[in-house]
């Protein structure tokens, strides 16, 4: 072969060997980037936790009714369950999942969409070993303005985690009184005194000047302190549109006749009022009074359904609060039904 020949077809097979080397580069890159993006929206939390106290085992049968961005489902798949039906009241999410999800194919998983108390209604006619409610919002959604959850950025004043079916905050906001208001803010998040913030709201809605977060954040005034006075507000409004207290109280009951006897219900809570709520209906599905102080006389069932697991709830562990500091407020609990 001729001197300049060699040199030249040594030339291109060392731009081919370099492009090759680049197009893998920027493969793995880019590989990476869709990890650390899967991870900014999908830190299941608690899933160690999770898995331990729901009994995950080979062959199971589970139902995760808050299947969010997928994390816990699919670590019971991974796990070696048999079948996870899982839903959500977020028709997008599941869309998103449908499209690119790890297990999108698995003939085990069964998704739909619908909040778990309807779910309750339309349960498949055969019993669960284990069952889990995540009763947080997902990091997506609070990042996400359009659906109004975070007032990092100004977004519509909607707050559904279902926009097909439920009504708006705004739309809530123009039928609800101030009394009524005020006693929304009292029930989901223990805000006293309630009455001035709720006539604040009320006035900006009747002069037409609350349309977004943004306005909202106006009226309820500046930062104070270290955390943002709209924070608890914001709470207790988006539990308000969804009403997330009452999906609690009349579901969870039927909940443990969908378990087989031992099988558990693990529920995850991020706030206290909502805490308080799962206590308090753990407490009376295992025979115990939960009648207020001051009553006279008891009116609960006092029918055991249920073990508790659980006496107090678990925390998050510090490294799992130091990389993921949303994981700081969670709390598990975890109930068995019982073995007749």
């Amino acid at each position: 072969m001729a001197p300049q020949l060699r040199v030249r077809c040594a030339y291109y097979a060392k731009r081919y060997v370099s492009c090759l080397f680049y197009r893998r580069c920027v493969r793995r890159h880019l590989e990476i980037f869709a990890v650390h993006q899967k991870e900014r929206f999908h830190i299941p939390v608690l899933l160690k936790e999770v898995i331990e106290y729901i009994k995950l085992f080979e062959g199971g049968v589970y139902a995760d009714l808050t299947f969010g961005e997928g994390g816990h489902t699919e670590e019971l798949l991974r796990g070696g369950a048999k079948r996870v039906d899982a839903c959500d009241r977020d028709r997008a999410t599941l869309e998103r999942y449908r499209e690119g999800g790890e297990f999108r194919s698995d003939p085990r998983l069964t998704l739909s969409h619908q909040p778990f108390s309807q779910w309750a209604e339309v349960c498949p006619p055969y019993l669960y070993d284990g069952i889990l409610v995540d009763l947080g919002v997902s990091t997506r959604q609070l990042l996400t303005p359009e659906r109004g959850f975070s007032f990092a950025d100004s977004g519509p004043l909607d707050m559904r985690m279902d926009p097909d079916r439920e009504v708006s905050l705004l739309e809530k906001l123009e039928e609800v009184t101030e009394k009524g208001l005020a006693k929304v803010l009292e029930d989901n998040t223990d805000l006293f005194p309630a009455v001035p913030i709720a006539r604040a709201i009320k006035d900006a809605v009747r002069r037409r000047e609350l349309k977004t977060t943004a306005d909202l954040i106006h009226v309820l005034g500046g930062k104070a302190g270290k955390r943002h006075p709209a924070t608890v507000i914001f709470l207790a409004l988006r539990m308000w549109v969804n009403d997330e207290l009452g999906e609690v109280e009349k579901t969870f009951p039927k909940l443990i006749s969908f378990l087989k006897p031992g099988g558990r219900l693990v529920v995850l809570t991020f706030h206290s009022t909502e805490d308080r709520k799962v206590k308090q209906v753990f407490k009376m599905l295992a025979g115990k009074c939960v009648c207020p102080p001051e009553s006279r006389r008891c009116d609960c069932p006092r029918v055991k359904l249920v073990e508790e697991v659980l006496k107090k709830p678990l925390d998050p562990s510090r490294e799992e609060m130091r990389r993921n500091p949303r994981s700081r407020s969670a709390k598990l609990r975890c109930v068995a039904r019982s073995v007749l």
